[in-house]
């Protein structure tokens, strides 16, 4: 028994007419007519009576369409929720990201994709990078927002750049330097440094050393905290200084002061990254809004550096 014997039937039960069944349908009517007598012959009962000028419903049809109806009605149901689901228009889509450089943007994102997208299940994770790729190496992540990939597992993602950022000073509230309109990183020679730790974010950190060894002197490094936000509080907390992305974002109402330095650093950039040859049209979809929303998020990103160090 196929859903097409259960179509034919239908059809016929709801015109009582075989000739207008097989209009409708477009199929031709000897088939329709073979595949009735089939379904009869497999139930075991008679579901029609036909004579020369009608059709009739027997008691085992009229009982049969009412269970035919709920059938078809869910083989629609789910060959358009598989079609949405192939389409990227539901599911779900699990995406990690780390907290302070994805602040300005992510909200602007989330929202542009679930105008589009409402019915996706969309999950967010705050991981950082060693936790991004632990998760997609047991696969419970679809997408993630970071720093660029370590060389080594580079080959096994596609990374797709967001927006490039630069690093910043960052000083203590009331830092002799917080009037210098740019920093020369040989004024903080003799200052303690905080850089979040190399494990989580070796991008940053090693930047970070370089721009200071490139200035004439290693930083005298006290504290190393795993995520970035915590080094906005040491700072602040005046317990050293820092070198930061100018976008990154701490708490709110953060005290802690931002300067642009005299030298830029190399490119700091945020990526989209993802395992290559997955397959995932949640994702697809998400990636294609990021791609769209591409120009406001660069506007979004410029205007918050741009208060960020004034």
């Amino acid at each position: 028994m196929e859903l097409r014997h259960f179509r034919y039937f239908a059809a016929v039960a709801r015109y009582l007419n075989y000739s207008e069944a097989s209009r409708r349908l477009h199929v031709a009517q000897p088939a329709i007519s073979q595949t009735i007598l089939d379904l009869e012959e497999e139930i075991g009962a008679k579901l029609f009576l036909r004579n020369k000028r009608n059709v009739r419903l027997t008691a085992a049809g009229t009982a049969l369409l009412g269970e035919v109806e709920s059938i078809l009605e869910r083989s629609d149901e789910a060959t358009r929720t598989a079609q949405r689901a192939a389409r990227g228009e539901a599911g779900i889509l699990r995406i990690g990201f780390v907290a302070a450089a994805t602040t300005p943007i992510l909200p602007l994102l989330v929202q542009a994709y679930l105008r589009r997208y409402p019915d996706v299940e969309l999950q967010l994770h705050l991981l950082s990078p060693d936790q991004q790729l632990a998760a997609f190496d047991k696969a419970t992540l679809d997408l993630g927002f970071s720093r660029p990939l370590p060389p080594e597992r580079r080959r096994s993602f596609d990374e797709e750049v967001v927006y490039i950022d630069h690093l910043a000073a960052l000083l203590p509230p009331k830092h002799p330097l917080t009037n210098e309109a740019r920093i020369r990183l040989e004024q903080l020679a003799s200052e303690p440094f905080v850089l979040v730790h190399r494990a989580g974010a070796s991008g940053l950190f090693d930047e970070a050393v370089a721009m200071c060894r490139r200035a004439g002197f290693s930083p005298q490094i006290r504290h190393e905290p795993e995520l970035l936000t915590t080094v906005f509080v040491l700072v602040e907390s005046g317990l050293g200084v820092s070198l930061v992305p100018s976008c990154a974002r701490g708490f709110e109402r953060q005290k802690s002061v931002r300067r642009p330095l005299a030298v830029q650093s190399d490119p700091i950039p945020l990526c989209a990254a993802w395992l290559r040859g997955s397959h995932s049209p949640t994702r697809e979809a998400f990636l294609d809004v990021l791609r769209s929303q591409k120009p406001a998020i660069q506007k979004c990103i410029a205007g918050f550096v741009r208060a960020q160090l004034t």
